[in-house]
Order: C-alpha cells, then structure tokens, then sequence
C-alpha cells in the first residue's frame, strides 16, 4: 500500500466503537499495518481538513474531505477494497498541510 490509495474500511470512532465502512487514505506504509486517515463527506473545517480537488477520479462518489486529525495503524487486512488513488496535485495538497502541521 502506498501514499494516496483510498479504501473501504470500518474506520474506527474516537471512542474506539467501530463505524460502518467508510472510505479511508493510506498515508504510510509500515509494515504489516498502514497509517490511515478519515475521509468524509461532511463539510467541517478545521487546520487538518482537506479538500480535494479530483474525488471523483479517487473514486469517490461525492466531494470529500480528507481529515489528518483523524489517524489510525490499521492491520492491512482491514483495508477491504482499494476505490482509487488520488491525482498528483491532491497528494501535493496532502503533503504541504501534512508537512506544515506534523513536525516534532
């Protein structure tokens, strides 16, 4: 798995209860698990959210967002079906919020 594939997975809730599938971005590979994040099609904004450009080509089906405040390590085999992969600028978009926010 690699930077910028979306699946269908059962994202997890902060509560750590199990939501129904929903589509999520693979941002790091690590082994046997991938670093995940939130997409969602509710339009709420905050520092971590993005939106992006070419959903539909992701395979989407509807305008969302990408939201970085909402990170899990997920078992690969939890990623059910890949639905797409997001275009060159919509990574470029990713990264610069990723890189501007997420430094230790």
């Amino acid at each position: 798995m690699k930077f910028g594939e979306v699946f269908i997975c059962r994202f997890p809730f902060t509560s750590g209860q199990v939501s129904k599938p929903r589509p999520a971005l693979a941002l790091f590979d690590v082994g046997s698990d991938v670093v995940i994040c939130r997409i969602t099609s509710a339009q709420h904004t905050d520092a971590f959210d993005i939106s992006w450009a070419d959903w539909a080509a992701a395979g989407l089906a509807k305008p969302s967002i990408v939201r970085l405040s909402r990170l899990v390590t997920a078992e690969k085999s939890l990623l059910h079906v890949r639905v797409g992969e997001l275009t060159g600028r919509d990574k470029e978009a990713i990264r610069q919020i990723w890189n501007s926010h997420m430094t230790l």
